[in-house]
Formats: structure tokens, sequence, C-alpha cells
């Protein structure tokens, strides 16, 4: 059990690291999923004559050149993006989106460098995927490659590579398509389209619309243009583009204040004041009063603006209880949860990060617990062993437990990804919990795992090295890091209001 004094010596350090990791993931999701959508080239179509008709009656030509875009974060530029989309006549299209993001997180500057291309046929469908994050610590590779109705995913960290096969539907598109597709088949004012597409880096699958609101000018560079204004929504995230009758990209904007804007070459690689862009700053939800002494907290009572009800309805718990639905209000305690009945076997099972039946975290589990065979105590030596064991330095990973136990660095998720996948070997039932958590007098957004000792869900930390986990844990999703855009419509709308502090 951490002492109060020595709490308070953590704060500092983990502050910064914690939130940046789940950050890290969600931000760069939503930019992958922007940049995808931001293929804005001309394209040919099969037949007729002329280089182009319009946006609204099908595009036919395919310009030559790569596409240049600036990235910004409320007016500051935080990197670029270029396109380059290849006609293969009858083989159809390649298309390669690159990002190169230079932004602070917490004070503490990164670069990172995304891939993503994109193999498809005449009508646009999505054939094969290559996605590629680089960052100062990790390298991630995916790769996915689709026959019929089975797509075969590869997930490549480090010297290790994992295999999997998802379904997905028959005529599948992912975003590096969309618009192209939008364009060649022209898209008239008013008129709506659905396509169901696939993201490789949530690997997560729904339908994109895409909503044609008529014309407007907007100011881009100095001039005026007249672009036509689509509306793209993925699973509750939107996105405005304005593109010109030729299918040209010129501007586009979602929410957390990111845009992008048509440049050249030149003004794209100028290089960014990356300084001035810290991603989290407006992201810390700083409630009406302070809590006071959140370790030593038995229960606490929670006013909570901007998320809806259904989310803490599905996550109820006798841990995480709501207890109103207008206003949402939701009531932590400081007790366990009982497990569902065969439930537990679940959570024992490997996934692309956490991995499990790895025979170097079997090992590194066995090597640490020594023959311990109390659940309980094995939990609170593993806690404590991957608090000590990984350095506290924030990261831009999407990595795994096997590249982790490697490097020897992390935030939240890797101490996470690392603990869930050591318990799991060790058959403790061990599940992936993402959130906020309260530290120096915010809610900052965070990561930690749940296991099942005698029948109870017990939450731990061991980015924090708590066991169990403090009250102001806030569950907003669980799984092994799936579905983490569902967090994104929720991003900077979060009021929270304290109501009762119990001790």
């Amino acid at each position: 059990m951490i002492t109060e004094i020595e709490f308070s010596k953590i704060e500092p350090r983990d502050s910064t690291f914690m939130k940046r990791r789940i950050y890290l993931i969600i931000l760069i999701s939503l930019w992958i999923i922007l940049s995808g959508k931001l293929i804005y080239e001309n394209y040919f179509q099969s037949g007729g004559p002329g280089k182009y008709l319009s946006l609204e009656t099908g595009l036919r030509e395919l310009p030559s050149e790569s596409e240049w875009m600036n990235i910004y974060h409320d007016g500051r530029k935080m990197g670029h993006t270029v396109y380059t989309i290849v006609n293969k006549g009858k083989d159809g299209y390649t298309i390669k989106s690159t990002s190169n993001l230079n932004v602070v997180f917490g004070g503490l500057e990164s670069e990172i460098h995304l891939e993503n291309t994109a193999v498809m046929d005449t009508l646009f469908r999505l054939s094969a995927f290559s996605f590629w994050m680089l960052s100062d610590q990790y390298s991630t590779h995916i790769t996915g490659e689709k026959q019929g109705t089975i797509m075969t995913l590869s997930f490549i960290q480090g010297k290790d590579t994992s295999r999997s096969e998802i379904e997905v539907p028959e005529d599948l598109y992912t975003y590096t398509a969309i618009q192209p597709m939008v364009a060649s088949k022209g898209i008239q004012a008013g008129e709506t389209i659905r396509v169901p597409a696939y993201d490789p880096m949530s690997n997560e699958m729904s339908d994109v619309t895409i909503s044609h609101e008529g014309k407007e000018i907007q100011n881009i560079a100095g001039e005026d243009h007249i672009l036509n204004k689509l509306r793209i929504e993925f699973k509750g995230i939107p996105s405005i583009m304005w593109l010109d009758d030729n299918g040209l990209t010129y501007k586009e904007e979602t929410i957390m204040g990111m845009t992008m804007e048509r440049t050249t070459p030149e003004l794209a690689l100028a290089k960014s004041k990356s300084g001035e862009v810290d991603l989290l700053n407006g992201f810390a939800v700083i409630p009406r009063q302070p809590i006071s002494n959140p370790r030593r907290l038995t229960s606490l009572v929670l006013e909570i603006d901007g998320i809806n009800a259904e989310r803490f309805q599905r996550l109820s718990s006798l841990r995480q209880a709501l207890i109103s639905s207008e206003p949402v209000i939701i009531k932590l305690s400081q007790t366990t949860t009982p497990t569902e009945a065969g439930s537990e076997s679940l959570f024992l099972q490997p996934s692309d990060m956490i991995q499990s039946a790895h025979k170097r975290i079997l090992e590194k589990a066995q090597e640490i617990l020594n023959g311990e065979s109390s659940i309980r105590s094995s939990s609170q030596i593993l806690t404590k062993w991957v608090f000590d064991y990984l350095e506290k330095r924030p990261v831009a990973s999407i990595s795994g437990a096997v590249d982790i136990l490697d490097n020897g660095v992390g935030d939240c998720t890797e101490h996470t990804t690392l603990f869930t996948a050591l318990s799991r070997a060790a058959g403790i039932p061990t599940k992936v919990r993402i959130g906020l958590v309260y530290v120096q007098g915010r809610f900052l957004f965070h990561a930690w795992p749940v296991v099942a000792i005698k029948g109870e869900w017990i939450d731990v930390d061991p980015s924090l090295d708590q066991f169990p986990a403090d009250v102001t844990h806030i569950t907003l999703l669980e799984g092994d890091f799936k579905n983490l855009t569902d967090l994104i419509p929720v991003l900077g709308n979060i009021e929270i209001n304290v109501l009762e502090q119990s001790y």
C-alpha cells in the first residue's frame, strides 16, 4: 500500500506520462481517420471523353503530382501530410498517405511519422493496406490483405509478428478511398452516401456517411474560393471538407480544433513550432471543486456533463453506479464487483497487444512471482514490479507486451499492457479499463487493469503503484484497447462537478 507521502512524490512525475498514451492513440486514430478521408485528387472513371466533368457528375482524370496539406491545431501548425495516388488502370489504385507530426504532449516534444498505403480495385474497394507508425521509442507496422470476406491482419512489433483474421463485408472501403470513390461517382448537393469502412489503426469497422451541404466561400491562404462543403461522419466523429469542382480539397476541419489546409511542398516541409502545440492542455478536466486526499476516499459522487448516460449504464457496477440519468450522476465506491459466471476465462486470452501466451511473457511472469500461489499476493507483486520496472516516460506507440518488456519505457498504456499480459500469463483473469483519474487537481485520461480475485473484480493501477486503485478512477471503456474512437466525441466536452466526498 502506497503511503500519502509517497503518493505526493509520484504525482508530479506520473501526471503527464499516464495521460499521454491514451490521448496519443485517440488523437492519432482521429488523424488517420482525417488523413484517409482527405484524399482529394481528381480520378479516372472508365469510359467517357474529356479531362473531367465535376464533383457533382463524377471526375474522370487523376493528377500525377502529390498533394500537400498543413496540419493545424487551434490555428498553430503541428505538421504536414502528403498524398500520392497511382492509377494502375484495370488493376485499380494505390494511395499513399504520409504524415509527420511535431508536437508536445505535457511539455515533452515528440516527432511522429505515419504512413498509410491502401491498395484498391477500380471501384476503390479495399484489397490490402499497410500502416506504419514510427516514434522516438517504438515502431509498429500493421498490414492487411483481403480475400473475399476475410481480412488477414499482421501486427508487427520489433521482432514479433502476430496474425489474425476478421470477417468483413465483400464491398469494403477504407478512409483513404472514401473521398476518391465519392469524387469518381459524383455527389449532388443535398445527397448523402453511406458505405462500410475499415480503420487499420483502431481495427474498427463502421459506416461512413458523406453528405453534400452545398457551396460556400472559404478563404485559403488569403484567396477566396467557392467550394463544395462535404460533411463526413464515422462513429460519431464529424469532419467537414471543402472541395472545388475538380475534386481538390482546400480545407478540412474537425473536433478538437484540428484543421488541414492546402499548401505548397515548401511551406508544408517548413518545421512547425512544436513548443506552441501541446495537445494535452485542452483536454484535462478540472472539476468545479477540488478533491482532497483522493487516496483515502471511500466513495465519491460526481455530476458529469458531456457524456451520455447510456455509456455509464452499460458499465454500471457496484464500484461505479449510475444513480441519475438527467443530470448524469455516478457514485464511485472503494468496493469490488462480483464476476459473472463463466466470464473469467475470456480475460485469460491473448490478443495482439496483450501477448500473454508468448514464451517471453510466460517466463517473465514465472520469474517475477517465483512460486507465489496466492492470486491476491501475485497481483500485488505484479503491480509493484511493473511500476518499478518501466521508466516513466510518455511514448508514442501501439505496442505489445513483448516490445514493452524489451524497451522498458512507457506511460499508462505500456504499464497496463505489460501488467495485463503478465497477469494473464500467471493465470489471473485481467481486463483493461480506460477512462479518467484524478491527479493534481484535475481529471486526466488514463488506462488501468482490473483483476479477478476469488470471484471479485478489483481495480489496480501499476502506473501509480496502487493496489487497489483509488476511487477517482472513472471507467469509460472496457476492452484490450479496442473501440478507442468511441472516446473522441467526448474529448474537450466533459465537465465534472463533485457532489460528495466520503472518507
